[in-house]
């Protein structure tokens, strides 16, 4: 879930977007955070990286301790 979008245009530099996302995973909610990203295939890569780690976490230690780290 995408809360939030704050664009950053530096002096130096390109400009970037700070993100508030949230993630839902089977019906547990994460801790709000941030993501920094330069355009919206950044953010969909960054946000698959996130996923695939809620997803190994599972994978290694069940649902439980996926509810104990994000939330």
């Amino acid at each position: 879930m995408l809360i939030e979008v704050s664009k950053q245009e530096p002096l130096y530099g390109s400009p970037y977007y700070i993100t508030s996302v949230k993630i839902i995973y089977k019906g547990i909610h994460s801790r709000t955070f941030p993501l920094f990203v330069r355009d919206t295939k950044e953010l969909i890569n960054k946000l698959k990286v996130e996923i695939t780690k809620i997803k190994f976490i599972e994978y290694m230690y069940g649902l439980d301790e996926v509810k104990r780290v994000i939330s």
